[in-house]
């Protein structure tokens, strides 16, 4: 989402924009969603084969400006060696996840050398910012994520009673055990409202099965939905809800749910940490990261009247952002010069 919306603006200031992809199904099918740019997807025989062509794609193009979201092995081993203008993009720290000894190891390596490479640094968050400064003495640009659902027409609502709406991805270092465990202290009595958790991920299987195993009838696994139907679940909640506790890794992503929520314009119960707390200031309900504590509140609101919000959206458009960006970049290209 981050590179396709900068992208998309990107071009509609006039710059000719690329993507460098490898081949796959996921890859192909963005083909379409990207017809505001030229789109390679690379082919190879193994990991080998794939850096060779990326880097001749790469020297074919002969690019202005690289940018690259997330220093990993194979963007990094593409740009190594090369002299061309840099971004380095950050929408989180991969090596702060809950990855194994290895992953880890190779993760803090790139993500090393991204930052002796890139010429312009961009981050998600304001935590990996003063990370940044303090550690390294880096300076970055400031660039968060922002709206990005579009826009659908009134739908009507897919609930039969009262409806909680959580959007996310089932990862193993996900929160959602969270509301899991508060749905089991809420029990099934006719007063708790109905839990509905939308999103794909390795675990989503094992909740399934979770929900089923527990007899927890009030909560439905949706796993994956078409966005017009995600948005009728969001726009149409009583409320939205989100637990993210307050970790390393946490604080330095920008969760692009946060802005989905705020689109749909419902009251949010989440917890204080890092962008959540930036973009949503004191319009959210802010809990403890606890099961307790999400119970609590779940039963306090669902008692409630309650009207919508009226979040500013204002601050959190994609054009905006890739202003912000092509502005840094001139500004740096030009200093060199």
């Amino acid at each position: 989402m981050r590179l396709r919306e900068l992208g998309r603006h990107i071009a509609a200031q006039g710059c000719d924009v690329y993507y460098l992809m490898d081949d796959g199904p996921f890859n192909a099918s963005l083909v379409d969603v990207l017809g505001f740019s030229s789109v390679h997807l690379i082919r190879g025989f193994g990991r080998i084969g794939r850096l060779i062509a990326r880097r001749s794609t790469l020297e074919k193009i002969n690019p202005d400006v690289t940018h690259i979201l997330n220093p990993q092995p194979s963007n990094t081993a593409t740009t190594f060696g090369t002299n061309r203008f840099t971004v380095v993009d950050w929408d989180e720290l991969l090596s702060a996840r809950g990855m194994t000894w290895g992953m880890s190891t190779i993760s803090r390596a790139c993500e090393s050398y991204g930052r002796r490479r890139s010429q312009l640094t961009v981050v998600s968050s304001r935590y990996m910012q003063h990370t940044f400064k303090a550690r390294y003495g880096l300076d970055s640009l400031y660039l968060p994520y922002a709206t990005y659902v579009e826009p659908f027409s009134p739908s009507p609502s897919p609930f039969a009673k009262p409806a909680v709406v959580y959007l996310g991805n089932f990862h193993h270092d996900g929160d959602f055990d969270i509301l899991l465990e508060a749905w089991e202290i809420l029990g099934t009595n006719h007063d708790v409202p109905d839990l509905h958790m939308i999103g794909g991920g390795e675990r989503l299987g094992s909740v399934k099965r979770f929900v089923e195993s527990s007899g927890m009838t009030n909560v439905r696994v949706h796993g994956y939905l078409p966005w017009p139907d995600v948005w009728a679940h969001l726009e149409n909640a009583n409320f939205l809800i989100f637990p993210i506790r307050d970790t390393v890794g946490n604080r330095m992503r920008c969760p692009a749910k946060v802005f989905a929520y705020m689109q749909a314009q419902r009251p949010i119960i989440t917890n204080p940490v890092g962008e959540v707390a930036e973009a949503l200031g004191a319009n959210a309900i802010y809990v403890d990261p606890t099961p307790n504590a999400f119970a609590a509140a779940v039963r306090k609101l669902s008692k409630a009247r309650l009207q919508g919000v009226n979040y500013d959206l204002s601050r959190f458009r994609w054009s905006s952002r890739a202003q912000e960006l092509l502005d840094a970049v001139h500004e740096r290209i030009d200093s060199r010069d």
